[in-house]
């Protein structure tokens, strides 16, 4: 559900780096974004803990059924099972 991407395969970023924009597409009720980053490109890759920063450059790590905007954590959580 990503809108427009900003970097492309294999690349390197670093804190502050905007990756992407959120979207929505089919029949998603919002904006959102599914996030995975792995260090190797083999079909077994295990994924990598990422932190992200928020506009005030706090950093966190993101859990799932929580929501985050550019201002960092909510303290909303979702319902139902997170994805």
């Amino acid at each position: 559900h990503i809108e427009s991407s900003n970097v492309t395969t294999g690349q390197k970023v670093k804190l502050g780096d905007i990756i992407g924009f959120s979207g929505s597409v089919g029949f998603s009720p919002e904006p959102h974004l599914h996030f995975a980053a792995y260090r190797r490109a083999d079909a077994d890759a295990a994924t990598v803990r990422v932190q992200f920063a928020a506009q005030d450059g706090s950093a966190y790590l993101p859990k799932a059924g929580f929501y985050y905007s550019q201002v960092g954590p909510s303290t909303e959580q979702r319902n139902g099972p997170s994805t």
